[in-house]
């Protein structure tokens, strides 16, 4: 059997948490009720379902200083979203609830906002730091590529970011290494979905902000030059392999009845 090399993996807070923004999107806001908002209550719905996670401490609405009275480098406050923190991860979240897809431009806004704070506030990556662009519209494919290229997390209908794929797979194996008695057609996907799941991983691995990105002092942050990733190659694995989940997890609940 394939094994699953991830290297520096999230905090299991961390793969929590954006396991929630997933299933929040793709099953909670399909029963939410509305309201006469711009985004129709999402982002205050989302907020009211963050606040019963234990050990996270979730921002107020309007939150311009990041939950913690902080500035930005450039005198100019942004106002974000959500940010949740807990003792192991700072995240960052942009929320989407629209009918227009998601494009390049929405990612790069976010990541600059992101990269104001920190050029003012290193402190912060003193902690994982877990940036996510929430969208309950399919991703365009540039807006895709650029979530993938500049290292946030991508969660959307059908799209479950990459470290919650990789957290589903190890369960499966878990299983699978238990005695669970399987057909081969699934021994035989699920090894071709963790050499998928490899292979996004090595394309991304230097691409999430743990990587890129560090605290020199308490002044300072450095920035690491990364090789170009192929970002187009990386948005085909991710949806082909948020499909290929769906089959597995349903093929291995209904084994194991």
């Amino acid at each position: 059997m394939v094994t699953i090399r991830v290297e520096d993996g999230l905090p299991k807070s961390a793969v929590d948490f954006l396991r929630h923004c997933y299933r929040f999107i793709n099953e909670a806001w399909q029963h939410t009720d509305r309201d006469d908002s711009p985004d129709q209550g999402f982002e205050r719905a989302f907020r009211a379902s963050c606040v019963g996670l234990g050990g996270w401490e979730i921002s107020h609405e309007r939150e311009m200083r990041l939950g913690q009275g902080l500035s930005t480098a450039s005198g100019v406050l942004h106002e974000i979203d959500i940010v949740a923190m807990c003792p192991e991860v700072n995240s960052i979240l942009e929320l989407k609830n629209r009918r227009e897809a998601p494009g390049k431009n929405d990612i790069v806004v976010f990541f600059a906002k992101i990269l104001d704070y920190l050029a003012l506030n290193p402190g912060l990556l003193s902690r994982e730091f877990c940036p996510i662009f929430m969208s309950t519209a399919i991703y365009e494919q540039k807006g895709l590529e650029a979530c993938l290229g500049l290292g946030i997390h991508p969660a959307g209908p059908g799209l479950r970011p990459v470290p919650v794929l990789v957290d589903n797979a190890k369960r499966i194996d878990v299983e699978l290494r238990g005695g669970l008695q399987v057909s081969e057609e699934i021994l035989d996907r699920f090894e071709d979905f963790c050499a998928d799941l490899n292979s996004i991983n090595l394309i991304l691995t230097d691409t999430w902000f743990s990587s890129r990105f560090g605290q020199s002092s308490e002044n300072t942050i450095v920035i690491r030059a990364v090789a170009e990733p192929d970002s187009e190659t990386a948005t085909y694995l991710l949806r082909q392999l948020n499909a290929e989940c769906n089959w597995l997890l349903s093929s291995v609940r209904e084994a194991m009845k």
